[in-house]
């Protein structure tokens, strides 16, 4: 449990710098960055297990960050390899926040480029706020 804990708060680490920086990544790419952060074991991504925990690890973190990126999930940013959308997972826990996914490939992908527009203008925004005081 310490583990996953370590990989969820370095994910988010990890995805909150891509936001600011108005990028998405691979999940290879957050994989890599994850085992480079936190010294765990990589994902392997050829077996139905190895994407499985990763799709968990991606709910968490989404979860996890939900307040804190506007209402928006952090794991819109990790996209396959030369993608123009999520993974599956993505559409799931949108649905179970409410949010309204349309069911067309078309309309998914116009929803996650908005999604991950959101969280790039949201972060941005964060980064640059004068510090209090």
């Amino acid at each position: 449990m310490a583990e996953w804990k370590k990989m969820i708060a370095a994910g988010r680490t990890i995805l909150i710098a891509r936001a600011v920086a108005d990028r998405t990544t691979s999940y290879g790419e957050f994989a890599a960055a994850l085992v480079r952060t936190t010294g765990v074991a990589g994902f392997d991504f050829t077996t139905g297990a190895g994407r499985a925990s990763m799709a968990y690890l991606l709910d968490r973190i989404s979860e996890a960050a939900y307040a804190e990126s506007g209402e928006r999930l952090l794991g819109a940013l990790v996209r396959n390899l030369g993608a123009d959308d999520a993974g599956p997972g993505f559409f799931r826990l949108a649905s179970r926040k409410g949010l309204a996914v349309p069911r067309t490939r078309g309309g998914r992908q116009l929803f996650w480029a908005q999604h991950v527009r959101e969280l790039h203008e949201h972060f941005a925004g964060v980064a640059h706020r004068p510090a209090a005081g």
